[in-house]
């Protein structure tokens, strides 16, 4: 299981609310214990939490979040 925060202000700079959505994203550590990752823009603030899951290969499943 997987879990995702944030928020989105067009209106405002949000760069200053790092502390308030890494508090956010902690808070679904149990829906996702293994990684922790953010995406930070102006307008947009994101936290993930992610539960790894092993392939039947016995290889860690691949995921990348990239901003474009």
């Amino acid at each position: 299981m997987c879990g995702f925060v944030g928020f989105v202000n067009l209106k405002h700079d949000l760069q200053d609310r790092r502390e308030i959505l890494t508090r956010m994203t902690k808070k679904l550590a149990k829906r996702g214990p293994d990684e922790e990752n953010f995406y930070l823009a102006p307008n947009v603030n994101l936290g993930h939490r992610r539960l790894i899951i092993i392939d039947p290969k016995n290889r860690w499943s691949a995921y990348e979040c990239k901003a474009r």
